[in-house]
């Protein structure tokens, strides 16, 4: 039986195509299997700076994957408070986005992500 699931995985590769070039694997060569999707290894890179992602790592948005770099450039918002990129959880709040963490009283420092807030002369 293993043969037999051996042969019908072969069967399935020969007949797979990478879905970045859209052509087919060598017998030999590495493949990348992304959620059931194949892709040479050399296929297998950023939508917008076309390099392979450090450490397979990736961020996917509308079907396309991005290495962190220019996820973060094209698509998470910079914090108003300390100006890095805010990927996870953003408090949107007075015309600008913070981290929860960033998002203090001005006059005592306390967080006020889950607390709410009043702003008084624009502040």
């Amino acid at each position: 039986m293993a043969t037999t699931a051996r042969g019908n995985m072969s069967d399935a590769l020969a007949n797979a195509v990478c879905e970045r070039c859209q052509t087919r694997f060598d017998p030999a060569e590495r493949i990348v299997n992304s959620n059931g999707e194949l892709y040479h290894e050399n296929c297998f890179v950023c939508a917008q700076c076309f390099r392979q992602f450090p450490d397979g790592l990736f961020y996917e948005f509308e079907g396309r994957k991005y290495c962190e770099h220019d996820f973060q450039m094209l698509f998470a918002p910079c914090c108003g408070e300390c100006g890095e990129f805010i990927v996870g959880r953003v408090i949107k709040a007075m015309n600008n986005n913070w981290h929860p963490e960033c998002f203090r009283c001005e006059l005592c420092d306390v967080a006020l992500a889950d607390l709410g807030f009043v702003k008084n002369a624009g502040r």
